[in-house]
């Protein structure tokens, strides 16, 4: 597919932006009132959570005073009757005191407890409304990986960052188990070993890793790659770490990079063509992707209400390539794009200015100031 503003000069980033701004658009309405009612059950837990904390603060300021009036007046006191009168009130008011204390305190917990779980549920619906927004609707974007055997299986994670925040993605790839064959092909690596009837000698033996099993993988999705292979029974490692197209390759504990013997007979281009694949099977070979996590400024921005800005924060990106549809538009107040297919197809695709206005104004204040960000007021 080519994607072009309708003066066919191509999008800056050739993706489908009236699909992206329509997801925008409704992942925003799903995802503001959640943050909203996370803002409220809040304020309501902290409003009934200082209530609590108020009373009990008067209960013990209450008991404390009362055994100090009653301790102050009886101070002196010889007649046991003064004294049984002044230990039977201590203890009422001890007793009574520690019960009340107690049930506000129980009370105090459940609503924290309630309050909790409340903001854990809607935190888990707005990371999973966020989900296809940022599984691939972030322009711009570099994107590491880290990729490792868990329990058997092969998972990762993704971690991307703009302009202040940054996400987190849980993945699982479409092998649970991932060969360096199926990854790439065969290989070999060099190793000394002792050879000779009479005399035993260094010799160098050529090593099938063919079957060696990916347990780890670093990816900083520009160009720099770090990975582990071990075999099945995990007696056998090796590693190879690449960069700006230099490789080290460490076998057990033998640097073959370092040996000036093993080195010649390493076909390091057949190493650079692993590492290539590899990069790709991260990147290419996701079978989920489940966001875990954003931050704004190092701050939880789910747990922070802070979601409405990191869409705001969006909303400037798709901004500039809206301001250009209107630039290089033939009509006025229209977003349109044209899409070319592979056999030569040619489509249009746009969203009128007052539609998608319209549809972030359904949202309230926090839409309309979407809307202007995008260009759309």
């Amino acid at each position: 597919m080519k994607y072009t503003f309708q003066d066919s000069t191509a999008l800056p980033l050739q993706r489908d932006f009236i699909q992206d701004l329509n997801d925008f658009i409704g992942t925003a309405k799903k995802v503001i009132p959640l943050e909203n009612s996370a803002i409220e059950l809040s304020e309501d837990e902290s409003e009934e959570v200082s209530s609590l904390e108020l009373r009990i603060a008067e209960l013990d300021k209450f008991s404390k005073d009362v055994q100090a009036y009653v301790d102050d007046i009886s101070r002196g006191a010889k007649d046991k009757e003064i004294l049984e009168c002044r230990n039977a009130i201590m203890d009422a008011c001890i007793a009574s005191s520690t019960r009340g204390l107690k049930n506000l305190s129980q009370k105090l917990d459940i609503i924290r407890n309630d309050s909790e779980s409340g903001l854990y549920k809607i935190e888990k619906e707005i990371l999973a409304s966020l989900n296809p927004l940022f599984r691939s609707g972030i322009y711009g974007t570099t994107n590491r990986y880290h990729v490792s055997m868990r329990e058997g299986v092969l998972r990762g994670t993704m971690t991307a960052a703009f302009a202040g925040m940054e996400y987190t993605s849980e993945l699982t790839y479409a092998h649970d188990t991932l060969t360096i064959r199926e990854a790439y092909g065969d290989l070999f690596l060099p190793a000394w070993t002792k050879a000779g009837l009479l005399h035993k000698e260094n010799k160098v033996k050529m090593i099938d890793v063919s079957e060696y099993l990916v347990t780890s993988v670093k990816y900083d999705g520009i160009g720099y790659i770090d990975a582990v292979f071990e075999t099945r029974k995990k007696d056998q490692q090796f590693r190879v770490s690449c960069n700006d197209g230099i490789c080290q390759i460490n076998f057990g504990e033998t640097d073959i990079t370092a040996d000036e013997t093993l080195v010649k007979s390493v076909k390091l281009e057949s190493i650079e063509d692993l590492m290539d694949e590899l990069r790709k099977y991260v990147e290419m070979f996701i079978r989920s992707q489940t966001l875990t996590q954003v931050m704004l400024d190092g701050r939880d921005a789910v747990r922070n209400n802070e979601v409405f800005d990191c869409l705001k924060l969006i909303a400037q990106q798709y901004g500039e390539i809206v301001r250009e549809s209107f630039e290089r538009g033939y009509v006025k107040n229209e977003i349109t794009i044209k899409v070319e297919s592979s056999d030569g197809t040619r489509t249009e695709k746009y969203i009128t200015k007052q539609e998608a206005f319209d549809r972030l104004a359904e949202i309230g204040s926090e839409g309309l100031e979407l809307a202007t960000i995008l260009g759309l007021d």
